[in-house]
């Protein structure tokens, strides 16, 4: 593949990413400029996967320009996709909510696009809201090293609505400016390469992957390396699924066909020399290095959760596995035994069933029929989320669970045995006088009879002048069932217990 000469070299369509806080209107403003309705298809409200949209804008000059967007999820789980896309794109936009200003997301997507030096333009949405405060944002924008057009810096700066369209046209026209300022070109008569933006599999078609061509035109024939997958020139489709052919630098695609899942972000290449690409797979190969975890890391953990996780793209799959390491320390490690893209299969859960610890975790996919019947056998049970920070709070709880303790008992008070009334079964029904401390309903219970500990029981109802009441207190007579298998008789004692857990 020669190096382009500067005369081929033309004006290319630009590749923008939308970037900012959870809720601060990504999805919505995209939503507008195509005239479509994604955000309410979203789980949760909230955008969990990168996407690429190609829209035609009309200058007031006439003139149609197109343009591909990115759009990146919020949400602080996702920042390798929002990393992604800032390494993909030729421009952002920084969207900041006019009523909350800068968050947490705002700086962290702020910092990724510095870190790649990218051109941005920063736009205040949610400007027809009452609680908006456009002065406010602009200085909080500043206060944090965003230094705006006007505000001693030359980042531009475009107030809009989302919701009304307010804005939006002139948003347009900067990043347009901000495009022919950047000179972005390509030369259309070479080989097709760019980046993996996605990959994903379609239970039906098989591996697929979306791409952003970066420059020249793909062949009506021939293959794609993506890493160390490859895919014939074959089914490719633009962004709404539509077959197109010999699709340009700036153009998002959808490649079926893959022999493997390609890694998201891993630039591709393209050959109308099937043999050449073949050639180029075996050498990846050769070259692929595969992680080996050192099991010395699990040795001085308390806790092991080993874990399978399956996702619907490797995107999506990157961000749950980020997750789950959030929860690490040094007393518990978490161990993915397997991961994958696609549905969760009978092979998932035969792996699982070797050890009753293990979880498996389904992010935005189903199971497959024969694994649910596997399932069933083994009883085990797949969770299944398509909400990262529900998953989040979940996987919460199963490492409290997980962690070891230590029972320690602390004596509440004691009551001396005065009368006893019934037994049945297990039920004894008596009354006596609270001599120390205070006596608990739901309290376990030590029998002492001369000194000596009987048995256990436990306080299933407690009454104080014949109403029913949690608490008795020293020096007070009440009535008590207890449940226990030992017998109890007057002037016996009971020992009310509270049992503290406490972490080893």
């Amino acid at each position: 593949m020669s190096k382009a000469s500067t005369t081929m070299l033309v004006p290319r369509q630009p590749v923008i990413a939308v970037l900012g806080h959870v809720d601060h209107g990504k999805s919505s403003l995209l939503d507008f400029i195509r005239k479509s309705n994604v955000v309410e298809g979203e789980a949760g409200g909230i955008t969990q996967r990168i996407s690429a949209y190609e829209v035609e804008h009309k200058l007031t000059s006439g003139t149609v320009k197109p343009i591909t967007f990115l759009d990146t999820p919020g949400h602080e789980a996702f920042q390798s996709m929002r990393e992604r896309g800032v390494e993909i794109a030729d421009i952002a936009i920084l969207v900041v909510s006019a009523e909350d200003g800068v968050k947490t997301q705002t700086l962290e997507s702020w910092k990724t696009i510095s870190s790649r030096k990218l051109p941005f333009v920063v736009a205040i949405n949610k400007i027809d809201k009452s609680g908006a405060d456009i002065q406010k944002t602009k200085n909080s924008l500043v206060e944090n090293g965003i230094y705006l057009e006007g505000y001693g810096g030359d980042i531009p700066c475009v107030e809009i609505s989302a919701k009304t369209g307010q804005g939006i046209d002139f948003l347009l026209e900067t990043l347009l400016l901000v495009v022919e300022m950047n000179e972005l070109t390509a030369n259309l008569s070479t080989e097709a390469t760019g980046y993996v933006l996605e990959s994903f599999v379609d239970p039906k078609r098989g591996i697929s992957a979306s791409l952003i061509i970066k420059d020249g035109t793909l062949a009506s024939s021939g293959s794609i390396l993506a890493g160390t997958a490859a895919s014939p020139i074959r089914i490719i489709e633009n962004f709404k699924g539509i077959a197109i052919k010999n699709p340009h630098a700036g153009q998002p695609i959808k490649v079926t066909g893959f022999d493997d899942v390609p890694h998201a972000g891993v630039i591709f290449i393209s050959s109308s020399d099937k043999k050449e690409i073949e050639k180029l797979q075996e050498e990846a190969k050769g070259n692929a290095v595969k992680e080996v975890l050192d099991p010395r890391i699990y040795r001085n953990a308390k806790v092991v959760i080993p874990v399978v996780v399956k996702a619907d793209s490797l995107g999506t799959l990157d961000a749950v596995k980020r997750e789950l390491k959030k929860k690490e320390t040094d007393d518990v490690k978490i161990k993915i035994i397997a991961e994958g893209v696609g549905a969760i299969s009978e092979g998932d859960i035969m792996l699982a069933s070797s050890d009753e610890k293990t979880i498996i975790i389904g992010f935005t996919v189903k199971m497959e029929a024969k694994a649910r019947d596997q399932a069933d056998r083994f009883n085990i049970k797949p969770e299944l989320f398509d909400i990262i920070y529900k998953l989040s709070e979940w996987f919460d709880t199963i490492v409290e669970g997980r962690l070891p303790y230590e029972e320690k008992e602390v004596v509440l008070g004691t009551l001396k045995v005065m009368r006893t009334f019934s037994s049945q079964k297990d039920k004894h029904v008596i009354g006596g006088k609270v001599e120390t401390g205070k006596i608990q309903n739901n309290a376990m219970v030590k029998i002492i009879r001369r000194g000596v500990e009987l048995g256990r029981g436990r306080i299933i109802e407690l009454q104080s002048q014949k109403i029913k009441t949690d608490v008795v207190n020293e020096g007070n007579e009440c009535g008590l069932m207890v449940e226990s298998k030992f017998e109890i008789i007057p002037s016996d004692v009971l020992e009310a217990l509270l049992v503290e857990k406490l972490r080893i």
